[in-house]
């Protein structure tokens, strides 16, 4: 293989890669709109309990305390739910976020 073909291989394997990274970039624009629109779906939605912390900004603890809170306690099966003691807890963020 002379000097040439050798040039001519590793640009045509440069494009590739270039056409591969063109393309990868591009499915990373449809996923981040596909993320967008599941976590909009889930602003009006059941979600772990993990989940809503996250969604909201505090700790899974702090929603926990607040949910069941004796004083404050909000309306087990339209803010949050739990199928059996010690099972996970599930909250809905649209009914919690009116009840804050």
């Amino acid at each position: 293989m002379t000097d040439f073909s050798k040039l001519a291989t590793s640009l045509e394997n440069v494009m590739n890669i270039d056409e591969r990274i063109v393309n990868a970039l591009e499915r990373i624009d449809i996923l981040e709109d596909e993320v967008k629109i599941l976590r909009q779906i889930a602003k009006e939605s059941w979600v772990t309990l993990e989940r809503a912390a996250d969604e909201i900004g505090k700790s899974p603890s702090a929603v926990r305390q607040m949910i069941k809170n004796p004083k404050k306690m909000m309306a087990k099966g339209t803010v949050w739910k739990q199928k059996d003691k010690g099972a996970s807890i599930y909250i809905n963020l649209k009914a919690f976020r009116e009840k804050m």
